[in-house]
């Protein structure tokens, strides 16, 4: 092999990260798991956050603004925000239900919108990508609501959605991954959207 001086893609670590991320969150929200288990989350949602922002900041360095931004928003205020704020709420509270959740509403809203507006950014690459980060700023949008409404199902939708959004990182993935390898697409990601 010859002898890279640059900085490779990080674009399948992002992914694998995100994918472990959202995987695990969305069977807490999907109610897959015990509520017993989701103070573990809190650790995995700190052990993602390395390789989101490193991630990020070598995409950003290699001059790719769509996955450096999106890498960077879900290494710090995704991550770091859901951690913090579960932190609270499962050792910090003095009482279950002394925190209310409708400032969280807010923020997964805001986030959604952020999402939406990564999504068109994607879609120059990728019509699935951009329907991935559309659909996970989906889930943003149904975790905005539980937190508003206090909807069991709203969150029940948010974790089947991010359990999807696993599946779709581990895919694009293993397509980048293996694209970079062989040289050669192994696994479709798709026409550009846009122009």
């Amino acid at each position: 092999m010859g002898q890279n001086n640059g900085w490779a893609n990080p674009g399948p670590w992002v992914l694998e990260s995100v994918a472990v991320l959202t995987g695990c969150a969305g069977f807490v929200f999907a109610g897959l798991v015990p509520p017993s288990t989701v103070p573990l989350l809190a650790g995995v949602l700190f052990a993602c956050v390395l390789p989101q922002l490193l991630g990020g900041l070598i995409a950003l360095k290699k001059g790719d603004l769509v996955l450096g931004t999106i890498s960077g928003l879900f290494g710090t205020v995704i991550t770091i925000g859901a951690a913090l704020t579960l932190w609270q709420q499962v050792f910090l509270s003095p009482q279950p239900g002394a925190f209310t959740p409708e400032v969280m509403g807010v923020f997964w809203f805001v986030l959604f919108i952020l999402c939406e507006t990564l999504a068109v950014g994607f879609g120059k690459v990728s019509w699935i990508i951009f329907l991935g980060i559309a659909e996970v700023g989906v889930s943003f949008l149904f975790l905005s609501i539980g937190c508003w409404t206090g909807s069991p199902s709203a969150f029940k939708t948010a974790g089947w959605l991010l359990i999807i959004f696993s599946a779709f990182c581990a895919y694009m993935s293993a397509a980048i991954l293996w694209a970079e390898q062989f040289k050669k697409v192994i696994i479709p990601i798709g026409k550009p959207l846009f122009k």
